[in-house]
């Protein structure tokens, strides 16, 4: 091994070493598509392995999007893997059909089946190595930057997220191409790289020899200040993410205060992260600034990307991915023995003699909320559903008739549970709903046999 080889291992193995990517005796899988990345990768992981015990399995995946050159790729594979003695698994995919199945971009579902490949062959403690450069990283930012990314974008590709590494994320193109030519590694090039017909294209062949003009050492630069930013990002998530932990309250949602109280820059990704996670740049902060001036005004709500139902109720911030809701309208027949409702809650009915004399008040007052006539579960019969449009309620002792609509405002039952609460219906009318007891008609007597009703989970 010549000394540029050695000094691109050095800096290869550097990088294992800061980000520890590769414990020692860990079993990886290397996505191996033939290209130089590649192929300079998965020689790397071999000469390692053999002073840290590593397991080197291989992986390549045929899109199937490219004929007889993908055919090509994966006949370069194959020999490849059987001269060095690499265990290889090979997954043949249709990934343009796949794509207009699930109405999603070729390119994005041909990751999603990559690394849904390799999480497949990955096992407990097991890391996925991908051939990631600095160069990749350099365009991803000037491609992010390109389109208004927020810091996040502009850390690059990170060297390790999750078990999925990228050892070659601290060296250039070129140096990997010197690294193959002092090993004398074959490679497959894929022609598509070399047209400007698309966007990373674009930067790769044009913007990027211009930049390199004003800095020859453009991806050193770029570097440093990819991780100076990763250094920022990182204290700022973790920031965020301790703030929205104490945040989160007992019933479900987030305080305002803690959104309120935070810098803008913690605050916004408070924001993110209570969403889910980061979503594409556009779309990212035109969520994070429609949750943000929801947060503001105090009340109302707004509907993220993917569906995500953000509302304000009082002084909680509630979010509800979608489908996380139970059905509106929703009508089950009622079990006393046991009801499963739509949120995975089990209620239960049991009857229960209410005492008299000196202790009667105490134990009446203590389970009202919980108890209805004893015939009008055991005897009537009913079903338990949902709040519907127009429901109205007499809560027993209030002398006064409601729609439940305001009785909900009264209680500041946020808009995201009310579809949830459970309502008993028996004989065509409300006996019973969750938190306001039993109505008029349906109340308990002073004494004697009652139902007690329980909800669970």
């Amino acid at each position: 091994m010549n000394e540029p080889a050695a000094e691109i291992e050095r800096k290869i193995e550097a990088s294992v070493a800061r980000w520890a990517m590769l414990p020692d005796g860990c079993s990886v899988v290397v996505g191996l598509s033939g290209g130089a990345d590649s192929v300079a990768l998965t020689h790397f992981l071999l000469r390692y392995s053999r002073a840290h015990g590593i397991r080197v399995t291989a992986a390549h995946v045929n899109h199937g999007l490219r004929g007889a050159r993908a055919d090509a790729d994966e006949r370069f594979v194959r020999e490849f893997c059987a001269r060095r003695g690499v265990e290889l698994r090979v997954l043949r995919a249709d990934v343009r059909a796949l794509a207009a199945e699930k109405s999603r971009g070729i390119e994005e579902c041909g990751r999603e089946v990559r690394y849904s490949f390799f999480r497949s062959l990955c096992g407990p403690g097991g890391r996925i190595a991908t051939a990631h450069t600095l160069s990749d990283s350099v365009e991803t930012v000037l491609m992010n930057l390109a389109r208004g990314a927020g810091p996040r974008g502009l850390c690059g590709v990170p060297p390790v997220r999750g078990n999925v590494v990228r050892p070659l994320s601290g060296i250039t193109r070129a140096e990997v191409e010197r690294y193959c030519s002092s090993f004398g590694l074959p490679f497959v090039t894929d022609a598509t790289n070399f047209t400007a017909d698309c966007a990373r294209n674009k930067i790769r062949l044009r913007a990027v020899p211009v930049l390199r003009e004003v800095n020859p050492a453009l991806e050193e630069c770029v570097l440093r200040t990819m991780r100076l930013l990763r250094d920022d990002e990182d204290y700022l998530e973790g920031e965020a993410e301790k703030r929205l932990a104490a945040a989160r309250l007992p019933g479900g949602g987030y305080g305002l205060a803690a959104f309120r109280a935070a810098p803008r820059p913690v605050a916004s990704r408070m924001v993110r992260q209570a969403l889910g996670g980061p979503a594409g740049p556009r779309e990212s902060f035109r969520n994070i600034a429609a949750v943000a001036d929801l947060i503001a005004r105090g009340k109302g709500s707004v509907t993220a990307a993917g569906g995500i139902q953000c509302t304000v109720c009082g002084n909680t911030l509630f979010v509800t991915p979608p489908g996380a809701g139970v059905p509106a309208g929703w009508r089950v027949p009622l079990d006393p023995a046991g009801t499963r409702l739509p949120d995975g809650r089990v209620l239960t009915v049991r009857p229960v003699r209410l005492p008299a004399g000196e202790n009667r008040p105490k134990v009446h007052n203590l389970m009202f909320h919980n108890l209805i006539n004893y015939d009008t579960i055991f005897c009537t019969g009913g079903f338990i559903r949902g709040r519907r449009a127009g429901d109205r309620f007499e809560p027993a002792g209030r002398g006064v008739t409601k729609t439940l609509r305001k009785l909900f405002n009264e209680a500041k039952i946020p808009p995201p549970r009310r579809d949830s609460v459970a309502i008993v219906e028996a004989g065509g009318e409300i006996a019973w709903v969750e938190g306001f007891g039993p109505s008029q008609g349906a109340c308990p007597p002073e004494t004697g046999a009652a139902a007690q009703i329980i909800i669970q989970g």
